[in-house]
């Protein structure tokens, strides 16, 4: 035997490992894609969670461009265009007009990349402004704004409201009018202006906007106090316009009764109208403490009801300051709205400090649920510090979220209020409570540092009389009068006069529902699936629960997905959905809707199968195998097929050349040699059943010593299997094979030597 043989022969049974190893991989693959539970098997149940990328925090971005000459903005509001909710429009008092010795005017910002970036104008018909939309404005008479707030309608257009009025010799001047400004095209173009003429001294005006598709769609509704005769109180009152904001209805007071004063809005999906108030003696003008809702229908026309909402109400007073601090406060209770209640939040003192309150109503305003805090850190005083303020509270109901976010001061440390906050919350089951509260603002400011410029009450502490939010499902928009810069500008006389309204979008907690691949295409009797994600976004966390529904039946699903998912913040969660057309399955292309729900967060994800007949077997670009690189799947098919034939052949060229050796004759000369030199006595002799150990025993009888030969032929299988360490017991005797003391090693040393030369 050549000495080479060994090696050629580790050789062959190397290339025969390979290519069986190469084969189980193909195969698995294949498998894999075929059967959904093996995947499962590595993650059990079925469910593969991964953490995500964690939210970042709230970013605040001053509206206007910080320079020398940048001056106060105060009393913000935002809205977002239904349309696109990259646009957003704001306005707010707007001072920049005191470097040339005029008034505050209405500042109007938009953005068009979800709060990025601004741009900024004021109101046309400012002083000084010869602009065409400027002197044709109604407002060109008068060098006075005041009171901003804006609201989107359906169709892109912005409503823009605010008193108007003259300022002489620092002195504000009788006669101040309501108006709606109007812009078209998602707010990018002015569209002009109207006066509310008839009412007498308007004050605080709010405005919404009628986006429910019913009859009234479209009608601006205008809450504002006024006189609405020389004789008459100064209460709220309700007017709307039914034709884009061209003309408005006369006045009615809401409520009736004359004792509204510092209204808030709102319209639900019905087209109801609920106009929120506090209640004053319309005659002494002394606080009646309860906080009030008049709700009207028929487009604004007949004043329904009016409901005492908060019977024990304590207001922030007109004329007084929060304890430590100095700018001017008080209460003006928000409205909002949706198809399941409408709903109010207020500030309220009756614990000795300021504290945030909601309350409902889900029976269109006749009842209110008890009041409960929104702010989660109540203190009213503190030895170390001035007492706790949570005050000017604003709320956005979208998607069944309700959003709140008002001023605080649980960051003030020192016995004046000389630091305040914005802080956000929100409550994603109907206001019966409301998440841990969030911290917007990055920096503190001091409420106490900017004094007003302007009339009336020129040269006290200002920081306006509300802030206010926005929202879509998905994200939050709150924008608030901020000093943090304050001393950037300095004027003489004033102080420093940097006062800015700062913006921040908020990412609310929602989860996101994905499948990959979103489509297939399989054969009658092929099985595949499709990795199905759930993804936390914002911090969500909570029970999703899956739903599977298809447009038509008949396709066999082998995994159903989990009916429950665990979603924790920032993380993922997979599962595998797969489906096995039968021989017997339509060969059609079905829809499978599949639905992830927790309330109030509804997200669907549409999956298609395309199955066709077994005859009519796809291209390679069909068929999909995520772990083979989708088209390239059909080749690993004929790859397997190959690799299997080569191993069949290695396997076969082995088997040959182990038989063909067994009949050598260089063994029979070498097992001839072997018995003579072994001089066996037979007469004391133990014996061994070897006949268990077959072999063809044909392959030997050639030889003169047959009987021998033929049991030596089973000791030498016998030896060559291995078989030596191990006491052979008594077995069906067929040959009796003696092993005579010393030879027994002998034989087994001899063999020992035939096996390292073979």
């Amino acid at each position: 035997m050549s000495v080479n043989e060994p090696k050629v022969r580790r050789r062959i049974i190397s290339l025969l490992i390979f290519l069986l190893s190469l084969s189980g991989l193909i195969s698995f693959a294949l498998l894999t894609e075929s059967d959904p539970h093996l995947s499962a098997m590595a993650n059990p149940p079925g469910l593969l969670q991964v953490h995500a990328a964690s939210g970042s925090s709230p970013v605040n971005i001053p509206i206007v461009d910080e320079n020398t000459h940048d001056r106060q903005q105060a009393e913000p509001t935002i809205a977002i265009d239904p349309r696109n909710p990259d646009i957003i429009v704001a306005g707010a008092q707007d001072y920049r007009l005191r470097d040339s010795n005029q008034h505050r005017w209405h500042g109007y910002y938009r953005s068009t990349d979800g709060g990025q970036t601004w741009t900024s104008e004021l109101l046309p018909g400012f002083p000084g402004d010869n602009s065409p939309d400027g002197m044709a404005s109604p407002l060109h008479r008068s060098n006075t704004l005041s009171d901003p707030v804006l609201a989107f309608d359906q169709m892109g257009n912005v409503y823009y409201t605010g008193i108007a009025f003259n300022i002489t010799n620092d002195v504000a001047q009788p006669g101040l009018v309501a108006f709606v400004a109007k812009y078209i095209n998602d707010g990018a173009d002015y569209f002009g202006a109207t006066m509310i003429r008839g009412p007498l001294n308007d004050d605080k005006p709010w405005i919404a906007v009628d986006t429910s598709s019913s009859p009234y769609d479209g009608t601006v509704y205008l809450a504002f106090d006024a006189n609405l005769t020389s004789t008459s109180h100064f209460a709220t009152v309700l007017t709307h316009s039914s034709d884009g904001g061209r003309t408005f209805s006369e006045p009615l007071y809401t409520p009736g009764d004359e004792t509204g004063e510092l209204p808030g809005l709102t319209v639900d999906p019905l087209g109801d109208v609920y106009v929120s108030s506090d209640a004053f003696n319309p005659v002494t003008g002394a606080s009646l403490n309860y906080v009030q809702v008049s709700k009207v229908t028929n487009g604004g026309t007949v004043l329904a009801q009016n409901v005492k909402v908060v019977t024990n109400a304590c207001f922030l007073g007109l004329s007084s300051t929060l304890p430590g601090g100095s700018f001017r406060d008080f209460t003006i209770p928000q409205i909002a709205s949706d198809s399941k209640a409408v709903y109010l939040v207020r500030d309220d003192c009756g614990l000795g400090n300021s504290n945030v309150l909601f309350t409902k109503s889900m029976d269109g305003g006749s009842t209110w649920t008890a009041s409960i805090m929104v702010n989660d850190f109540v203190t009213d005083t503190r030895t170390c510090c001035v007492s706790t303020q949570h005050f000017f509270p604003s709320i956005a109901v979208s998607g069944s979220i309700i959003n709140i976010a008002w001023y605080d001061s649980r960051q003030n440390n020192a016995t004046s209020l000389n630091a305040l906050d914005i802080f956000y919350a929100y409550s994603l089951n109907g206001g019966l409570s409301f998440s841990p509260n969030i911290r917007i603002t990055t920096v503190s400011f001091d409420p106490n540092s900017v004094k007003r410029s302007d009339a009336p009450n020129n040269n006290e502490p200002f920081i306006g009389d509300y802030i206010q939010i926005t929202a879509t499902p998905i994200r939050v928009h709150v924008i608030w009068t901020d000093n943090r810069f304050a001393c950037d500008t300095v004027i003489l006389g004033y102080g420093c006069q940097d006062q800015d309204v700062i913006t921040a979008g908020i990412d609310l907690p929602d989860f996101s529902l994905t499948t990959s691949p979103p489509s297939m295409t399989l054969i009658q009797g092929q099985t595949a699936a499709t990795n199905v994600t759930l993804t936390s976004l914002s911090g969500f966390s909570g029970n999703v629960t899956i739903a599977l529904s298809t447009s038509t039946e008949g396709l066999p699903t082998t995994t159903l997905a989990p009916r429950r998912v665990d979603l924790s913040p920032d993380t993922k969660i997979s599962f595998l959905l797969s489906f096995s057309p039968t021989f017997a399955t339509p060969a059609q292309t079905y829809k499978m809707n599949i639905t992830g729900s927790s309330a109030p967060r509804l997200h669907t994800a549409d999956f298609y199968v395309t199955v066709q007949p077994f005859a009519s077997f796809p291209s390679p670009g069909y068929i999909r195998f995520p772990s083979l690189g989708g088209p390239i799947a059909i080749y690993a098919v004929f790859g397997a097929a190959f690799v299997t034939v080569g191993v069949a052949v290695v396997a076969g060229l082995l088997i040959f050349d182990r038989l063909k050796r067994r009949r050598a004759r260089p063994l029979l000369q070498f097992l001839l040699l072997l018995i003579n030199s072994a001089e066996l006595d037979l007469a004391s002799s133990q014996y061994v059943d070897v006949s268990v150990f077959s072999s063809d025993v044909g392959n030997v009888r050639h030889a003169q010593e047959q009987s021998c030969l033929d049991n030596t032929w089973h000791i030498l299988q016998l030896l060559m299997n291995d078989f030596w360490p191990t006491k052979i017991s008594e077995v069906c005797v067929h040959y009796q094979v003696p092993i005579i003391g010393d030879n027994w090693s002998h034989l087994a040393s001899s063999l020992s030597q035939y096996r390292l030369l073979r």
